[in-house]
């Protein structure tokens, strides 16, 4: 189980808890649980900065969206790249996505 700051604070007795009510795969239509937690990483070499941020067009996938997604992603995966993806970066900005696991790999 994952915990992330916008999840709010959690006292050390208390957890999150990834459920299809706050969870669900955000692919129009599927109704999986999500066992990823998508973000976007880019780093641009010329000023060094680096953005590390959810992808706000598609926050979760489900495992088989995610297979997809990477299986369809079209770009140059270099430095400062852009990836075109059918479900994530859909605001099309520099950078791939990334998969934070929200559930152990022999679940979902």
């Amino acid at each position: 189980m994952r915990v992330f700051p916008e999840d709010g604070p959690l006292a050390l007795t208390q957890s999150a808890v990834v459920t299809h009510e706050t969870h669900r795969c955000t692919v129009d239509g599927c109704p999986n649980l999500a066992a990823y937690r998508v973000m976007l990483y880019d780093f641009e070499p010329i000023g060094g900065t680096v953005r590390f941020e959810a992808d706000v067009s598609c926050p979760y996938l489900c495992r088989e969206h995610a297979a997809d997604n990477e299986v369809q992603a079209r770009g140059d995966r270099g430095t400062h790249a852009r990836v075109v993806y059918p479900y994530t970066n859909r605001g099309g900005e520099h950078g791939v996505s990334l998969y934070l696991d929200l559930l152990p790999a022999d679940t979902a």
